[in-house]
């Protein structure tokens, strides 16, 4: 019986392709441990093939997370609603974030992991990506929040709590269970924007 023919890509779609497989690697094995062998292995591929597209270990953790953080940010985009309300843009944020977690599990895997990495050496670039999303919440607040600080940091506040959308997502809690922490997540971050008065000051 005669085999069928090996489909043969053109150097862009099968560079796409392993970089599908190496995002699963990498939310498998970890961004410390993920290697060309594995990525090789689930792509059905020889080892000198990821070489030939990812020369060292650097590049592929370098070219795994760059597409990670794209795929976030093109999430954030996808989210975009001009001319809304505050509180609605930042409601959409969340749920687009939640879904991500199920239509993009491995990147977010990823995202979580490399989140830890405080020692690492991708932690300078992480810091990065963590300042590009919380200045697209800040853009999302600024109408609302004309404090300059406080807007920082609830920008903080709502990127903290993507992080615990995605575990909430892979926990399977109930959908009303997640309405209820994106509400109290949007309303948490509001709160944190609007100005203290007198009577909401701590005493001393």
């Amino acid at each position: 019986m005669t085999k069928p023919a090996r489909t043969r890509l053109l150097p862009a779609d099968r560079r796409a392709q392993l970089m599908d497989h190496a995002i699963a690697c990498f939310a498998d094995h970890g961004i410390a441990r993920a290697t060309h062998t594995q990525v090789a292995a689930r792509a059905g591929v020889s080892v000198s093939a990821v070489y030939s597209y990812f020369r060292t270990r650097a590049d592929l953790v370098a070219a795994v997370l760059g597409a990670v953080g794209d795929a976030i940010k093109a999430m954030l985009a996808a989210a975009a609603r001009p001319g809304v309300g505050v509180e609605e843009a930042l409601g959409v944020v969340a749920r687009h974030t939640a879904d991500m977690a199920v239509t993009q599990p491995d990147a977010v895997r990823v995202w979580l992991d490399w989140s830890t990495g405080v020692r690492a050496d991708t932690w300078p670039r992480y810091l990065v990506l963590q300042a590009e999303l919380q200045a697209h919440v800040e853009a999302i607040l600024r109408p609302a929040a004309p404090d300059v600080a406080r807007r920082a940091m609830a920008a903080r506040l709502f990127v903290g709590g993507a992080h615990t959308l995605a575990l909430l997502r892979f926990e399977r809690v109930a959908e009303a269970q997640l309405a209820l922490f994106i509400e109290l997540m949007v309303g948490g971050t509001l709160a944190a924007i609007a100005p203290l008065t007198p009577d909401s000051r701590p005493s001393a």
